[in-house]
């Protein structure tokens, strides 16, 4: 009879690990029929004989599962040249995420080419933080600027993948 209950037991202790490993959770302690249940995430094996702490308690080594904080930097996108003038853009990004977005040199053919681009450029900045790429949308009246803008900002993100 006690084989028969440790069977149930396990096999109840199992259905839950894999239930909460499955459900994307990292499962804890679980008592199943009066045993206390303690699931280890996968990971390094060591083998021979150990000295380290025993029944259920952890240990913590090092640094080993600790990453390291992302890194800030700033890329300067190529020259976009456009019909009215250059367009180029910097982008700053947090480890992958980008923070930031600047204009650097926007359309100047002419003073119409400026307005449109500074009008444009706080549209353009504010789409490329939400979209966390150069897939924005053109914005309408400034179609070279955006453009310009797209491309200068895809090489960007394209140097810092590299």
């Amino acid at each position: 009879m006690r084989v028969i209950t440790a069977l149930g037991t396990a096999a109840a202790a199992g259905v839950v690990i894999v239930t909460s490993w499955q459900a994307g959770q990292r499962p804890g302690p679980t008592a199943v029929g009066g045993v206390r249940v303690i699931a280890v995430p996968p990971g390094p094996t060591t083998s021979g004989s150990s000295s380290g702490p025993r029944s259920g308690s952890t240990a913590k080594t090092g640094k080993a599962g600790s990453k390291a904080a992302p890194t800030r930097r700033t890329i300067v996108g190529g020259v976009a040249q456009t019909r009215y003038g250059d367009v180029q853009v910097s982008v700053t990004l947090l480890g992958t995420r980008i923070v930031d977005v600047k204009a650097l040199h926007l359309t100047d053919s002419s003073q119409t080419s400026v307005d449109i681009s500074a009008g444009a450029e706080p549209t353009l900045r504010s789409e490329a933080l939400a979209a966390q790429s150069a897939n924005i949308d053109l914005v309408s009246g400034a179609t070279y600027t955006s453009e310009g803008y797209r491309a200068s900002l895809q090489a960007a993100l394209d140097a810092a993948h590299r």
